[in-house]
């Protein structure tokens, strides 16, 4: 049994709800990401059961931070975000989208 399977009927609803909103304003090229991460389920063990890997839902997130602009993301600086040094599209040594905060 998955912590889904013992939510109330109408919290799921609300979830569906607010996931098909954000849906419909991402764009078609990065839908994928969203309902990949969305459909990520554990066992009752812990076991991840879906395909979603944490990398593809971290970079959902960060494109939906950046306006769906993978550019943007190489560039962030939200230094304070606990994903900035996971986030995707950087470059392996140094340069623009170093994986390192500047001074």
């Amino acid at each position: 049994m998955t912590a889904a399977d013992t939510r109330p009927a109408d919290l799921e609803r609300g979830i569906a709800e607010k996931r098909a909103k954000r849906l419909a304003t991402t764009p078609d090229r990065w839908k994928g990401h969203f309902v990949a991460a969305w459909s990520a389920k554990r066992s009752p063990e812990g076991v991840q059961t879906s395909s979603c890997s944490p990398r593809r839902a971290i970079k959902a997130f960060c494109l939906e931070c950046c306006g769906f602009d993978h550019k943007a993301i190489t560039e962030c600086t939200a230094y304070a975000c606990p994903l900035w040094n996971f986030r995707p599209f950087q470059e392996k040594a140094g340069g623009v989208g170093t994986t390192e905060a500047p001074p």
